[in-house]
């Protein structure tokens, strides 16, 4: 019964210590669940696995609500910010025709087949920082082992030079915590990808910024503000995701020793790993916001037009319609290809298979290498990039 949820229950405390009772519950109620946000935004909350794949691919659920609306013709005062712009035109904030115009531009350097080939590039960076840590002994996996792997892989794809990618971590450190309240990193961010699209200009490189640039000669060019959106959230979505998973991957191992021993047994058993991170803690809890375009039928009942919807991927990751014993973490369960921790349809996570090849790598590389790792004093239960996320860990006896 909706009645027997609290107005903002999903942004309460005890909520956030363990959402899944909360997901559960939606489950049970057998219609959207209306949640309000600390803003006031009202949320239709869906969890059931199969209505969170029906809402991801409902023509009618979406970004840009405002195409669908009666449109303000009174004339704005203030015309919108350069950060405002650019974050409008991420991917994740768009519907066809633009999302699919500027997906396709990208999505080349992230196929399988081109993910493969920075195989051995990857590895060996993760080796780098595995050996790291090991000299250090005790170390927080977020900041020294799983931050910088995406980081640098990102940047190399991009095709930031090494003597700038300093600038480049401190620039997604703050851009990803969402601690950029003024835009000026984001400001200078673009002021960056600027520059760097005017070297690419004149001296192309085998990188992603002078595929981009040179589709100003074929008549299929991204604009300025799509340019710096598209970097950007490369870095956000590129880092933010692989981060999430190995640390969280790392924590489920270490407190669940008889898994942690069978991948220290077998390295090549890191692939279930990540499968089995991504359904029990998948970096997304509810997708971001989508809106009705009308009043619509879903999950049971009626959603009024122009609302925010919440599909909660970690609500359908548990659900046990589809997932035995879901609450438990279990490697070698049968079931985990069910997941749908990077989303569904259209908006299917770009980078699915790098983070996946990257956090597979940096597992296999821990466990040849780190037998002996273990949690260090007051390790966390749940790993939360946004709440000032660590995972102290030690390299043998304290």
């Amino acid at each position: 019964m909706i009645d027997d949820f609290r107005p903002m229950e999903l942004w309460e405390p005890e909520t956030r210590r363990d959402p899944h009772a909360f997901y559960a519950r939606v489950r049970a109620a057998g219609t959207p669940v209306p949640q309000y946000d600390p803003a006031g935004n009202r949320f239709w909350i869906v969890a059931r696995h199969a209505d969170v794949l029906a809402g991801l691919q409902h023509p009618d659920i979406g970004h840009e609500v405002h195409k669908h609306q009666e449109p303000d013709l009174s004339p704005s005062p203030y015309p919108p910010s350069e950060t405002e712009r650019i974050s409008s035109r991420q991917l994740i904030a768009l519907d066809p025709p633009d999302h699919t115009r500027l997906r396709r531009l990208v999505s080349t350097a992230f196929t399988a087949r081109t993910v493969a080939r920075l195989e051995d590039w990857i590895a060996g960076v993760a080796a780098e920082l595995v050996g790291h840590v090991r000299r250090l002994g005790r170390f927080d996996a977020v900041t020294d082992l799983a931050d910088p792997l995406p980081v640098n892989v990102i940047a190399q794809l991009v095709g930031v030079p090494d003597e700038d990618r300093a600038r480049f971590r401190d620039w997604s450190a703050t851009i990803v915590s969402a601690s950029d309240h003024d835009g000026s990193a984001t400001l200078a961010f673009a002021a960056y990808v600027d520059e760097l699209a005017a070297r690419r200009r004149a001296e192309p490189r085998d990188d992603l910024i002078s595929e981009l640039v040179a589709l100003e000669t074929q008549g299929d060019a991204l604009d300025r503000d799509e340019l710096v959106a598209m970097v950007q959230l490369l870095l956000i979505a590129g880092q933010e995701t692989t981060v999430d998973v190995i640390a969280n991957a790392l924590r489920l191992l270490l407190t669940h020793p008889e898994q942690w021993d069978d991948l220290r047994a077998d390295p090549a058993l890191a692939s279930a790993v990540v499968e089995e991170t991504l359904r029990f803690r998948g970096p997304v809890e509810i997708v971001p916001p989508r809106f009705t375009f009308r009043e619509l039928d879903l999950a049971g009942g009626t959603i009024p037009a122009f609302e925010r919807v919440g599909l909660s991927l970690w609500g359908a990751n548990r659900d046990p319609e589809v997932f035995s014993d879901p609450d438990v973490f279990d490697v070698h369960r049968a079931d985990v290809a069910g997941h749908i921790a990077f989303g569904y349809g259209s908006h299917f996570c770009l980078g699915a298979s790098l983070g996946r090849l990257e956090a597979r790598l940096m597992l296999e590389a821990v466990a040849r290498e780190l037998p002996d790792l273990r949690l260090a004093d007051g390790a966390p239960d749940d790993v939360r990039l946004h709440h000032g996320g660590v995972l102290p860990l030690q390299v043998g006896r304290a």
